[in-house]
């Protein structure tokens, strides 16, 4: 099974609620048993519940890779302790790092898989360069469809990626480039462009918002590579 519908507590939001890569999946805490268990099986990884900043956005308020994650800096120490805890005891060689910066919602602003990462041109150099060390990527600055937010407009794996339906025939020439996969538009949740708010994925699989249709799915399996 690479592709499932869910939703958390009505929301089809998913990717405001949690983090996925092909090493672990954070996810927010409060999730019913059954939920749980589609996430492990579609995305094939260990999961951490967790809260950052006592809040379930736990999507917005971090980005990853398999090399490391990055959170905002107001993330509670026993948080953060937990979440490396648990790495640790999962034997998950991922970093986790707070990034000192004026933005919380890294989810939002910075769109990565383990080939490089895509930021907002909000981000200084020295910021960049903190993003690269962590990621342990390339990381170039740029916006996807006029949008900063290229993090909410796009989902990327090692697999393949979907960005907004505005994006341009250059841009995803570019964006194919700088990740090595091939890039799709499409939206989900019937018809949400902010497709990076919408779903959760990595190479094993892809939980989609509980409003995807049908035709949808299929955009999002070839280009998420399960077609």
């Amino acid at each position: 099974m690479h592709i499932e519908r869910l939703d958390f507590e009505n929301s089809p939001y998913l990717g405001v609620f949690g983090l996925a890569t092909d090493r672990v999946a954070l996810i927010r805490e409060g999730l019913q048993e059954k939920k749980l268990d589609v996430l492990k099986e579609v995305l094939g990884v260990p999961l951490i519940e967790t809260s950052i900043m006592k809040s379930r956005i736990v999507g917005l308020l971090s980005v990853g890779n398999s090399n490391g994650i990055l959170t905002t800096y107001y993330i509670w120490d026993g948080e953060l302790e937990k979440i490396r805890n648990s790495l640790r005891e999962l034997g998950i060689d991922t970093r986790i790092e707070p990034m000192m910066t004026a933005y919380t919602a890294l989810g939002n602003l910075i769109l990565a898989n383990d080939k490089a990462a895509l930021v907002s041109p909000k981000f200084s150099r020295e910021e960049v360069k903190f993003i690269e060390d962590v990621l342990g990527v390339e990381v170039e600055r740029g916006v996807i469809a006029e949008y900063h937010a290229v993090g909410s407009v796009g989902v990327v794996t090692n697999k393949g990626a979907l960005v907004h339906p505005e994006a341009t025939e250059e841009e995803l020439e570019w964006l194919s480039d700088l990740f090595k996969v091939d890039v799709y538009v499409g939206t989900a949740n019937m018809g949400v462009p902010f497709v990076g708010s919408c779903l959760l994925a990595n190479s094993n699989g892809v939980v989609v918002g509980s409003l995807t249709t049908g035709p949808e799915i299929v955009k999002i399996e070839e280009a998420l590579g399960f077609l």
